[in-house]
């Protein structure tokens, strides 16, 4: 009567499906069903890994390259994966559901394709050939908003660009360029190496420099510090002699005030005494002119009586003889006298005298007796 059992995977997905209805359906059924009115439907419920290699891609400068990776899927939506490719079950076998996903592995490589020729026509055949991890995501994201992998039902996993190449001639060309670029590198590497070391070398001299700088401006510091102190203590040694000497001074002045004080009162008492002395003296005087006057007037009392005396002798004299008188006053008179004047008289009557002779021994005489 075709009356069959199936036990199933746990990572099958099975449907059952009975006149157009489905009417079991879950992962790893066991089914007992007829073969005439039942058909069954097996989804993988795993994940399948697919491979992709494109050639002939041509870049933006006319360079063909090869992109080659891997894709890791799975159905994600059974009821639309149903649609898109025959997973019928044929008595045991596996063989539709292998063939289903390959058609399925097609289509997605076919979007991964027009996402790859795309990239690749952006840029150039040096930009493109190191861009093998940023491909994988624009891959992916390609995928995860491309509408037809959505009707396919399938969830993608993973995608990884396994290489980017060009063509032999390409890369003999891009490494003889990179090689020379790599001994330019090395060149400027070592050109480099040899101006850094110049540079320090440069920085070395100019820190020596600056510390021989900063050396010389610390000593400047400090002998400017020395001198400012010395002037300091110039100043506070000027200050201190200044205001000795001015105490000093005041001392003097404080000195020279009690001084004056005292010449003053020296002053006013010799002043004092002088006046005192002045007084005496005028009083001195005073009585001296009274004495003088007395004195004065004694004598002009003595002179009054010695005129009157002389008058009365003169008075007596009027009657007497010069001749005698004069006689009288002669033999009073000493030898000496006596010749004093007979020479006067010869003097006063010379020119009366015609000749006068002398004989030595009366000179000699007269200067005998002188002796």
């Amino acid at each position: 009567m075709g009356i069959r059992f199936r036990k199933f995977q746990p990572n099958d997905y099975v449907m059952v499906i009975k006149d157009g209805d489905v009417v079991k359906r879950g992962l790893g059924l066991s089914v007992l069903y007829s073969s005439m009115r039942t058909n069954i439907l097996v989804v993988p419920a795993t994940a399948f890994d697919g491979a992709f290699a494109f050639d002939e891609l041509v870049t933006s400068d006319f360079q063909t390259v090869c992109v080659q990776g891997a894709t890791t899927y799975m159905i994600s939506n059974y009821d639309q994966a149903i649609k898109m490719a025959d997973f019928a079950f044929d008595s045991g076998k596996y063989e539709r559901q292998y063939a289903a996903m390959n058609v399925l592995n097609k289509r997605i490589n076919n979007i991964i394709k027009a996402i790859v020729i795309r990239e690749v026509g952006k840029r150039d055949v040096r930009t493109i050939i190191t861009l093998a991890d940023e491909m994988a995501m624009l891959i992916s994201n390609g995928l995860s908003e491309d509408e037809t992998i959505k009707s396919l039902g399938i969830r993608v996993i993973a995608v990884n660009v396994l290489g980017i190449t060009a063509k032999p001639e390409t890369r003999k060309a891009l490494e003889a360029a990179a090689r020379e670029q790599i001994l330019k590198e090395q060149d400027d590497a070592i050109y480099l190496r040899r101006n850094a070391a110049i540079e320090q070398e440069r920085i070395i001299k100019e820190n020596e420099l600056n510390t021989e700088i900063k050396v010389a401006e610390k000593e400047k510091e400090k002998n400017e510090k020395k001198q400012e102190m010395k002037l300091s203590i110039q100043r506070h040694e000027l200050a201190m002699e200044k205001e000795k000497k001015e105490k000093e001074q005041e001392i003097k002045s404080v000195a020279l005030e009690g001084e004056l004080e005292l010449d003053e009162m020296a002053a006013a008492r010799k002043i004092k005494i002088k006046q005192q002395e002045m007084e005496e003296k005028i009083k001195l005087e005073e009585r001296n002119k009274e004495y003088v006057a007395l004195e004065v007037e004694n004598e002009r009392c003595k002179a009054e009586e010695k005129a009157y005396a002389v008058a009365a002798m003169m008075k007596a004299y009027e009657n007497v003889n010069v001749a005698l008188i004069e006689a009288c006053a002669l033999a009073q008179m000493d030898p000496n006298t006596l010749m004093a004047k007979a020479f006067m008289e010869l003097g006063e009557n010379a020119g009366k005298i015609g000749t006068l002779n002398m004989t030595p021994d009366l000179l000699e005489t007269i200067i005998q007796k002188n002796k």
